[in-house]
């Protein structure tokens, strides 16, 4: 670029600096062999040596899973920062805006400050010996300048893919968060629950505790025996329980949580509904009473209270409903349902769209008992889709789901559907809109431009 021959700033925007980063190679798109080589470390650290180890700047947790590792991420970052510690945010991916990744609770990203961040990189990065840096990469760097810049005190980083070889796993953090696995990534991670665990594993650093969510006992037993391998110690949500009720309904949870060795149990009230919601908060809550002694039950009701995440049972509308979520996995399809037919017992819509690495025959099968009508349609063009072959697989088991590969109209259509159907209450049957973040995207796009 230009700039690294004159040394001026040609990123002005936000947005420009994530069209720069994504300039890159992106690993998000899809893997090929080819691509596959590319998940190592050294380029990353060799990265973070360029810029002085801006990671070293402040104090981390480290979250990775397959299921709700994002809304864990979020509501620890929420939690720490209602105690009073500025705290640092990086998930991946995002739904709306590539800002959603980089974040501290309670404040938008400092534009100018954001900025000059990527300015400076795009400047480095066309003089150092680092060959080829991934967008994933470019993006973790950002933030971990953003936090040091910013004087975070914490920073709690969420994995892009697996764990052993993400890019974030160059960090000593004080804690490492494992959320529950599931079947995922495999051309990356491995054909078997317990491969994908191992790699999920990789994050466990020497003596640094491990907090694990709900597992199958064969992940349970990889884990053990990483933590004992690193000599590091590990507690299981399933095993330091013993309460955890829940509520849910469409304006949030309510749960209520007693630990081993506490003589009550405590209520608090999450924003995001769900019975899986409240399992996030059970494990933010062990990790952070077992971390932080000092935290009081004030810090984490705010925390709960002010965590709100785009995509992750998101409602929109109050008489005509449209359920966003981006479980793409069957376990995450699972614990959707839960959920939304607990709130929703009358059948609805459902708009699914998956990319191709994705278990879509599972979620159909999983699916489709709960709807009155089914849409299959694209999730966008980022990642490849193969929307004829998804539809093919709804079919084997509701032979009447149509395929509208075109979200605007697919919303269109469910609209209809659900505005013509019998109205026995003031409310119109559900629209949920999952199988891909990527299909979210879609849908919230079009319902905010309305």
């Amino acid at each position: 670029m230009d700039q690294a021959e004159t040394g001026k700033n040609i990123i002005t925007t936000v947005e420009g600096a994530f069209r720069y980063i994504d300039s890159f190679t992106n690993l998000e798109r899809g893997i090929t062999p080819e691509k596959k080589r590319l998940y190592r470390l050294d380029r990353m650290n060799n990265l973070l040596a360029v810029f002085n180890n801006p990671q070293n700047s402040f104090k981390s947790i480290h979250v990775a899973g397959t299921k709700g590792k994002g809304s864990t991420a979020a509501i620890i970052a929420n939690i720490l920062s209602a105690s009073g510690k500025k705290t640092g945010l990086f998930m991946s991916p995002h739904v709306s805006s590539p800002a959603e990744r980089i974040s501290i609770p309670g404040r938008e990203i400092d534009e100018k400050l954001f900025t000059d961040i990527v300015n400076r990189i795009a400047l480095k990065t066309g003089k150092i010996s680092v060959k080829n840096p991934t967008t994933f990469e470019l993006l973790v760097l950002a933030a971990f300048l953003y936090f040091k810049e910013s004087s975070c005190e914490y920073a709690v980083i969420e994995t892009g893919i697996g764990g052993r070889l993400d890019a974030t796993n160059v960090i000593r953090p004080a804690a490492c968060i494992l959320t529950p696995v599931d079947i995922e990534h495999t051309e990356i991670l491995g054909s078997t629950i317990e491969e994908i665990a191992a790699e999920k594993a990789g994050i466990i650093k020497k003596e640094v505790p491990v907090f694990c969510g709900f597992q199958p006992d064969s992940v349970k037993d990889v884990f053990k025996n990483f933590s004992a391998d690193k000599g590091a110690p590990i507690r299981f949500l399933d095993e330091e329980l013993v309460q955890l009720n829940t509520e849910t309904s469409l304006h949030g949870t309510v749960f209520s949580i007693r630990l081993k060795g506490e003589s009550t149990e405590t209520e608090f009230r999450l924003s995001m509904p769900g019975k899986f919601q409240a399992e996030n908060a059970a494990l933010a809550y062990l990790s952070l009473k077992k971390l932080f002694s000092r935290i009081n039950n004030e810090s984490f009701t705010k925390g709960f209270k002010n965590t709100f995440l785009p995509g992750r049972f998101e409602v929109t509308g109050s008489r005509n409903p449209i359920i966003l979520d981006g479980a793409h996995t069957p376990l995450s399809i699972k614990r959707l349902l839960e959920t939304f037919v607990k709130i929703f017992p009358e059948k609805g819509v459902l708009i699914f769209g998956s990319v191709k690495d994705k278990n879509h025959r599972e979620m159909a099968k999983l699916l489709y008992p709960y709807f009155r009508n089914i849409i299959v349609s694209t999730p966008g063009a980022f990642k490849e889709s193969d929307p004829e072959k998804v539809h093919s697989a709804f079919t084997k088991h509701f032979p009447e789901a149509e395929l509208i590969t075109d979200p605007a109209e697919a919303l269109s259509r469910a609209l209809l559907l659900t505005g013509s159907m019998e109205i026995r209450e003031e409310m119109l049957p559900p629209i949920l809109v999952t199988g891909s973040f990527y299909m979210v995207a879609e849908i919230r796009r079009l319902l905010s431009s309305d």
